[in-house]
């Protein structure tokens, strides 16, 4: 009796506190958590997709298809944003970023004060390491160890080489460079924690960050459950910066001259005698000039992630851990036409309100505990991650997140839409403006026009025909035309009203956007 009114009472301090101040654990059964997040992943970029490419299909993605079969794969999964800043605060938050502002980079930050994914499981006693890359627009809680994290090694940029992590190689481009500065380029050291850096050479990003996380696992005592959000900058820019390991295995021609060396880039790299920084981005990352190898290069990054995602299973499985982990997989946005990334058969790329912009591969995995092998079409979003993890660790999650827990939807044998309806907005009353309820997916945005690419013979080339995107008001039935190619908004006036309204009403709860405040 004493044990029944004592839960009472911390359910009623719970309840009273409301808001952020969440956090009871109703059971001390606590699995550990991996959320593992790629970067600019394509939407057809893994091989047990139907609509995978017949490159995916012959390399193989044995890894990531694992966990798909262990788990759920959601069909209709979405980011909070097409681009990284914005939504990875929608994941690690499990709310929409615009609530504070954050619409697109350089707004709203990550403030102080919001629940988060750690911070919760840190109440329910986690031991919480974040690995990879942070991006969070600013904001007064930018580093991870303001998130709710014990420990932290990766960068906090929207980028960063693969290979150059060591002072040597920021200390040689600034000696060629000759003051001309270095623009955005993000070589060197990682960051350790909150002053350290850690300089390493003849390294591989998706390698350190995998060996991070395998030492987690090793580590941590059985007796303390681990969180660990690993976000990998693979598949994202510079994906022309690979290594002669990985090149060979997708079919690259590594140089004679650099057949002996250590991993290192195998693509001729920025010379700042000959260019600025941002001139060299504009032709290589920006399709300013086509790659002919670059599908092979972004792929090259793509199995590589895959294998180290394998040693995490295996490491999982070696300590005895493996039924007793969820693993969480999906990508922080599309896939971005500037990678040569695949986002068949959704139109559109990041950057865009398209369904190739914001709809993402994502899986939820937990061993013998939920059911195995299943896909679920319902309407779900990255933000119902934290929801969903904090009821499998056996906590409360805290009042007025707008992500739901996927529980429900995972364990009923039906079908069914997470959300009623999911929204976007990249601003003010000019940006975009988009909605999908049901099949139906409403949008007003000021189109957009890129240059694109096709493959030849496994070779990329301009493609003349550039990828374009409806401007006005668009209403698109995914149901029928999950490729955005027929506009049937003068048909279903009523649909436009409804959803607009619906829009409209979301948008008033909003705030405006605004610059990403430090304090």
């Amino acid at each position: 009796m004493r044990l029944f009114s004592a839960t009472l009472l911390v359910s009623a301090i719970i309840e009273l506190l409301g808001g952020n101040a969440i956090w009871a654990s109703k059971t001390t059964d606590r699995p550990n958590v991996i959320i593992m997040v790629a970067d600019d992943l394509g939407y057809a970029d893994l091989a047990f997709l139907d609509h995978s490419s017949a490159d995916v299909k012959k390399l193989g993605t044995p890894n990531l298809d694992r966990i798909a079969a262990m788990g759920t794969y959601f069909t209709n999964a979405y980011a909070t944003s097409p681009i990284c800043s914005p939504s990875r605060c929608g994941l690690i938050t499990g709310s929409y970023q615009q609530r504070w502002g954050n619409y697109w980079y350089g707004q709203g930050g990550l403030p102080k004060g919001r629940a988060t994914i750690p911070l919760v499981l840190k109440k329910l006693g986690y031991h919480n390491v974040k690995i990879g890359k942070t991006h969070l627009n600013g904001g007064a809680a930018q580093h991870p160890l303001d998130h709710g994290f014990d420990e932290f090694l990766g960068f906090i940029h929207h980028t960063w080489d693969y290979i150059r992590l060591s002072q040597k190689d920021v200390d040689a481009y600034k000696q060629r460079a000759k003051g001309k500065g270095l623009g955005i380029l993000k070589v060197g050291p990682l960051m350790k924690n909150r002053d350290q850096k850690v300089s390493l050479e003849g390294a591989f990003t998706t390698k350190v960050f995998t060996d991070r996380a395998i030492e987690v696992i090793e580590e941590t005592d059985d007796d303390q459950p681990f969180y660990i959000e690993l976000e990998y900058n693979a598949v994202h820019q510079p994906t022309y910066v690979t290594s002669p390991l990985w090149s060979r295995k997708v079919g690259l021609d590594v140089p004679e001259w650099q057949r002996d060396a250590p991993d290192t880039w195998t693509f001729p790299y920025w010379d700042p005698q000959k260019s600025s920084w941002n001139a060299w981005h504009k032709r290589w990352g920006h399709l300013g000039e086509i790659d002919p190898l670059g599908r092979k290069r972004y792929l090259s990054h793509l199995i590589a992630m895959d294998h180290h995602i394998g040693r995490i299973l295996g490491a999982l499985e070696k300590s005895n851990k493996i039924n007793d982990t969820v693993l969480v997989f999906l990508s922080d946005n599309g896939g971005t036409i500037n990678t040569y990334s695949n986002n068949t058969p959704l139109r559109g790329w990041k950057y865009m309100f398209g369904e190739g912009g914001i709809r993402i591969p994502m899986i939820i995995a937990y061993a013998d505990r939920l059911p195995k092998g299943q896909r679920k079409t319902g309407l779900v979003s990255a933000m119902d991650v934290m929801p969903t993890v904090i009821e499998l660790a056996g906590g409360v999650a805290p009042k007025g997140l707008d992500g739901r827990s996927l529980l429900p939807l995972i364990t009923d044998s039906k079908d069914f839409d997470n959300h009623e309806y999911l929204c976007w907005a990249k601003g003010g009353n000019k940006g975009a403006r988009v909605i999908r309820k049901g099949p139906w997916k409403l949008t007003r945005d000021s189109g957009w026009e890129h240059s694109n690419f096709k493959i030849i013979d496994g070779k990329a080339i301009r493609d003349p025909n550039p990828v374009t995107y409806p401007g006005g008001v668009a209403l698109f039935d995914l149901g029928k035309d999950i490729g955005e190619r027929n506009n049937v908004a003068d048909k279903n006036p009523e649909i436009v009203e409804q959803l607009t309204t619906l829009f409209d009403n979301w948008r008033s709860k909003l705030a405006n956007p605004r610059r990403a405040k430090k304090k």
